[in-house]
């Protein structure tokens, strides 16, 4: 290797080519491990993934009547606080408005206050 750098010393762009190959093969080998790796793990993954799904299958789809008028109450909870969120946000435009008008008073006088002195 290091004789063919040696070699190509006189061309310097040949050898930032050979360079640059060395590099794009290390990098390429590397992906190519990750992947494989990866690959793998997923794999094991999968197989876990099977047994916990095996494990987890019991699924109850009758609710109780206290359950039914909890999840009622909790939908109804939703429903205040996404009207309040909105109601929050027209609190919060009018306020940005209010604050821009009593800044353009504040512009106002103040022009008026430097005009006189000139």
């Amino acid at each position: 290797m290091e004789e063919l750098l040696k070699a190509l010393g006189p061309w310097p762009v040949a050898q930032g080519i050979v360079i640059g190959l060395l590099v794009a093969a290390a990098g390429f080998w590397a992906i190519r491990r990750g992947l494989q790796d990866n690959q793998r793990s997923r794999d094991d993954n999968d197989e876990a993934r099977v047994v916990r799904i095996e494990e987890v299958l019991t699924v109850r789809l009758d609710l109780s009547d206290e359950e039914k008028r909890w999840q009622w109450e909790a939908y109804k909870q939703l429903g205040h606080i996404e009207s309040n969120s909105f109601e929050m946000k027209r609190s919060g435009e009018d306020s940005v408005e209010l604050l821009r008008e009593i800044l353009k008073s504040i512009n106002r006088l103040n022009d008026g206050r430097w005009n006189s002195r000139q």
